[in-house]
């Protein structure tokens, strides 16, 4: 049989845990996430081809405010935070200049991206052989608290008539807490 003493010390232990957010229950003190429980991650749509499962890509419509558009369906990645964020496009076009970017985070609105104006200069070859990559920073662009998981769209319209083009592959690299 235990001592009064033993008893009254175990049940002492037991609500200073229990007030301290101890021993598995309780209500938390903040719903902020903890930076030393956060962990870095990295978001990679990997390469996405324009048009799947065609290697060619997808064309854009010249002179054609709508364009096209394209999507990435992020089910799997989620962050708290954005510490970094590119976009990676692999594109075939005589004047990239020509061109509008729009990238839309999920619930987000759609924003503008400059790309480069020299991209068949300054572009590397693409993976597949096809066009220039470029690789472009979204941040500031997309913001550091951005939601990461969901639907991330990227719409591509040449404004102007006598040059047409080509979306080869895309990609979006995300990075940040989780």
């Amino acid at each position: 049989m235990r001592s009064p003493f033993w008893l009254a010390t175990l049940f002492a232990a037991t609500c200073f845990l229990a007030a301290c957010g101890g021993g598995g229950g309780g209500t938390p003190v903040s719903d902020a996430p903890n930076p030393a429980s956060s962990v870095s991650t990295t978001c990679d749509s990997r390469i996405l081809w324009a048009a799947n499962p065609a290697t060619s890509g997808t064309a854009i419509p010249d002179n054609n405010t709508s364009g096209i558009s394209v999507t990435w369906d992020n089910q799997n990645c989620s962050l708290t935070s954005v510490s970094s964020a590119t976009l990676e496009i692999c594109l075939n076009h005589q004047r990239p200049a020509d061109l509008v970017w729009k990238i839309t985070p999920p619930s987000g609105s759609p924003l503008t991206v400059t790309a480069p104006t020299d991209w068949n200069a300054t572009g590397t070859a693409c993976d597949s052989g096809q066009g220039k990559l470029q690789r472009i920073d979204l941040l500031p662009t997309v913001q550091s608290s951005v939601k990461t998981l969901g639907l991330w769209t990227l719409n591509v319209s040449d404004q102007n008539a006598g040059d047409v083009g080509t979306l080869i592959q895309w990609r979006v690299v995300v990075q940040g807490l989780n």
